[in-house]
């Protein structure tokens, strides 16, 4: 995927990443250029959703904070893609960080999709860097009785510094790892799997509105520079997932499982993408049911519009209408449910 730097444009890049995502069996979405991320997209248990610029410096601190955000709670790994940073083009297979978001070139995500290939190096400030496996690094020295000093010697370190390596305290240069893999026989470092970014940010401004959700037990976010006004969970989720990433930043050997959890208490169509009337014309809210119907279909949870003034149809476009007057009559949130899935029904 090769693209001629000096004639490149955003909408270039946008046009070849989405064609790339398709080919390669992802869904993706619409294109939000005035959103604070541009496509999503699925494939399988992957969700990710990108965020593309010419320069990536051109980012700010708002995109960064609500894109992280907006990954966080759908569960999705942003990824900021580029040519540039300042005056100089980004290198291929090198993972660049914005506001601790991963950033990469178009060849770089290529290389993840249609190889299963990914960067190994990383770039900070003061350098390029890599991760070493300690793990892998201790079976392999112990493996060709060497100690710590002998190691450390033969790779012109202390012995201190392999010490940290195979403790965790991985990060170190490129040079450095080359010679360790020169002396074991075998590479060390680990990859970068920008595709499984594990966020922990999510929306936290919490909304008043619509009441009637907020009486059923729904805590509402709202977002900005996005599609969609607010998202809906349930308040139980909320306390539980919470936990949860809690647990995820303290029990790094549980990561695995409790991302598990997280997901099956995600997936169940729980989370709700939710928008309301506030005044706004008809033509305005068939242009909002369209975006946010999009969404629900590549995220796969379920969207609705919380309506005062009932319309001629219980729907706009695919997405279920339901009146104030209703949610304050329901008695819980199955009931909330089921009429979802009859709206839905009925729009078919």
């Amino acid at each position: 995927m090769k693209l001629d730097n000096s004639i490149i444009t955003r909408e270039t890049i946008i046009n070849d990443i989405n064609q790339l995502l398709l080919s390669f069996g992802y869904r993706t979405s619409d294109i939000y250029d005035r959103s604070c991320f541009d496509i999503l997209a699925r494939k399988d248990d992957i969700l990710i959703i990108l965020k593309i610029l010419v320069n990536i410096d051109s980012l700010t601190p708002v995109q960064a904070e609500e894109l992280s955000k907006v990954a966080g709670t759908f569960l999705a790994s942003p990824i900021i893609i580029g040519i540039k940073s300042k005056n100089n083009y980004l290198e291929d297979d090198v993972v660049y960080e914005r506001y601790e978001i991963p950033s990469v070139s178009p060849q770089t995500l290529c290389d993840c999709i249609v190889n299963d290939i990914h960067p190994e190096v990383f770039a900070k400030r003061g350098g390029y860097y890599v991760k070493i496996d300690g793990k892998l690094l201790k079976e392999l020295r112990e493996k060709n009785d060497l100690s710590l000093k002998e190691l450390a010697d033969l790779t012109h370190v202390s012995r201190e510094t392999i010490y940290k390596y195979e403790q965790g305290n991985s990060q170190t240069y490129p040079e450095t790892a080359l010679r360790i893999e020169s002396i074991l026989g075998k590479p060390i470092t680990l990859s970068v799997n920008i595709l499984e970014n594990e966020q922990i940010n999510q929306l936290d401004n919490v909304i008043q509105e619509p009441r009637e959700l907020i009486e059923l037990g729904y805590k509402v976010t709202s977002s900005n520079k996005t599609p969609f006004d607010a998202v809906s969970i349930k308040v139980e989720d909320t306390e539980e997932i919470e936990k949860l990433r809690q647990k995820l930043e303290t029990k790094l050997d549980e990561i695995e499982k409790i991302r598990s959890e997280i997901n099956k208490r995600t997936k169940n169509n729980e989370l709700l993408i939710t928008n309301m009337e506030r005044n706004r014309n008809k033509k305005t809210l068939e242009n909002i049911a369209n975006k946010t119907d999009n969404i629900a279909s590549i995220t796969g949870h379920n969207a609705l519009f919380v309506l005062k003034h009932e319309q001629t149809n219980d729907s706009i476009k695919n997405i279920p209408a339901i009146y104030t007057w209703e949610l304050e009559n329901m008695d819980s949130i199955i009931d909330l449910k089921k009429l979802i899935d009859e709206r839905k029904k009925e729009d078919r």
